[in-house]
């Protein structure tokens, strides 16, 4: 299921970042013990130690802004592969029911339209569209209704009343106002509908959306601070920028990132499969009384 490829993938962008850490390290280490083989080495005079040294440490930073750069476009070549995942399960369209069941709840939902038309007070009005809701079961009718939605809160509130809903009874009963009500009601319309697959790739798309607005992999002020010890603050301002490095020194680009799932992402029948709860239905009650009548 996509679900699993959007979750996979942002987990693979989520360990290229936390390898930040270790990667700085690696090569933090490396320059020290390479220093190190240069301060000992008797042949040299001190400023070709301070040469020497030098141009280890120009090494060592480019190469690290070499695999920061790789590194950087497999992280958002996994954050947009998450996103599309993730959208597919989330924006794959319901399932049309039968002819017979749609056909059952057009009459209710038209009959519905004509009772808000003529409700005599909003408090009716308003039950009469929540009771409707209640008997939904199945997602591509709760889908016509939040598409319809604006027309029938027009109609609620344009009803008598004074814009106030109260809920509970008695010393519980809190007072609310209508419009808050019908917001409530048209958020919560699918949610009875997702499945865990669907929460869950929510989830993941949020977050992936925040990290393509921000893809810097060395997030870390520790690892900017050695990175700036270790390199200097010359090559240490490119370590979120290495784009802008390469521009000014093209001989040292390395060879880009290739994706090679990438562009070959497509809705596989797996991935059309039904996303929300498909439970058997039974046909929808709304208006069956008038329907047997």
């Amino acid at each position: 299921m996509s679900y699993a490829k959007a979750k996979a993938s942002l987990e693979r962008a989520r360990e290229i970042e936390q390898s930040s850490t270790g990667m700085m390290l690696e090569y933090k280490r490396k320059l020290s013990a390479e220093i190190s083989q240069i301060e000992s080495d008797r042949r040299l005079t001190e400023d070709g130690k301070q040469e020497v040294k030098a141009e280890a440490k120009q090494k060592h930073a480019i190469e690290f802004l070499q695999k920061t750069h790789t590194m950087r476009q497999e992280y958002v070549a996994h954050i947009k592969k998450t996103i599309q995942e993730a959208e597919k399960v989330i924006y794959t369209p319901p399932r049309k029911p039968d002819a017979t069941k749609l056909g059952r709840f057009e009459d209710a939902f038209r009959s519905l339209k004509t009772e808000l038309m003529f409700a005599t007070s909003q408090k009716s009005a308003f039950d009469k569209l929540r009771g409707f809701i209640e008997k939904l079961d199945d997602p591509y009718l709760a889908k016509l209704v939040r598409d319809d939605f604006a027309e029938l809160t027009t109609k609620v509130l344009a009803t008598p009343g004074d814009g106030n809903s109260q809920k509970g009874t008695g010393a519980a009963a809190v007072t609310t106002s209508v419009r808050r009500e019908l917001g409530e009601m048209y958020d919560g319309l699918m949610r009875p509908f997702q499945s865990e697959d669907f929460r869950g790739a929510s989830e993941v798309l949020e977050i992936a959306q925040m990290l393509v607005e921000d893809s810097r992999i060395h997030r870390s002020v520790i690892v900017n601070s050695a990175a700036e010890e270790t390199f200097g603050a010359d090559y240490a301002r490119y370590i979120n920028d290495t784009d802008s490095f390469f521009v000014k020194h093209p001989e040292y680009t390395p060879k880009p990132f290739v994706d090679e799932e990438g562009d070959r992402i497509r809705q596989t029948e797996e991935d059309l499969a039904w996303i929300y709860k498909d439970d058997e239905n039974p046909t929808l009650s709304v208006g069956a009384g008038k329907a047997a009548e």
